[in-house]
């Protein structure tokens, strides 16, 4: 009896999820419905009823940074997106989006630092998102496209010098090449 009631105390402290998490789950379920169904404002009010539960969630202030974004609001995704770096200020999304938004605000000249610090964070493996070199490299040249300074050009030319013989990459050069800095920056997010 007595290592029943042990099993049975093990299992409740570690085998079943919090009401919290529990929440947590059905609560992102439904923000992402949201997302799908392009309700952003109403994903946002979601997601601060997580923050409610637990103030720490991860990326919750990146997330909503991007959502504001989608909704086309550039002042409150650019409050949520300086949470978020005081927070973790190591990942290239985080600077990337905060790039995109200081673009949005005409922010030009510290937009194109938080994306070159984007790049610098990619070049070290500080991303959640690239899964492999080349995604990597895709993602570092379309930046270099954006920002469009003379140091990206030059950058640009390694990359495809580096990469010429894989053609598959070079279609993606060509592509991005062929946009604007202005398109390919919308590429980005929308």
């Amino acid at each position: 009896m007595r290592k029943i009631l042990v099993f049975a105390t093990l299992f409740l402290i570690f085998g079943c999820k919090s009401d919290s998490e529990t929440q947590i789950l059905e609560l992102n379920k439904k923000a992402q419905n949201f997302v799908n169904e392009e309700k952003f404002e109403d994903a946002i009010k979601v997601l601060d009823e997580i923050e409610k539960i637990d103030s720490n969630y991860k990326y919750i202030h990146g997330t909503k940074a991007g959502l504001y974004l989608k909704a086309n609001k550039f002042d409150e995704a650019k409050v949520e997106i300086n949470k978020e770096l005081k927070k973790d200020s190591l990942f290239a999304e985080v600077w990337m989006t905060n790039g995109i938004i200081c673009r949005e605000l005409k922010e030009i000249d510290y937009s194109n630092l938080c994306f070159k610090k984007s790049i610098k964070l990619y070049e070290l493996a500080k991303s959640y998102s690239v899964k492999n070199e080349n995604d990597l490299v895709k993602m570092e040249f379309h930046l270099l496209h954006v920002v469009n300074d003379n140091e990206s050009k030059i950058k640009k030319e390694k990359l495809k010098s580096k990469w010429k013989v894989d053609y598959k990459m070079m279609d993606h050069f060509k592509f991005i090449e062929s946009e604007t800095p202005e398109k390919a920056l919308e590429m980005l997010y929308k």
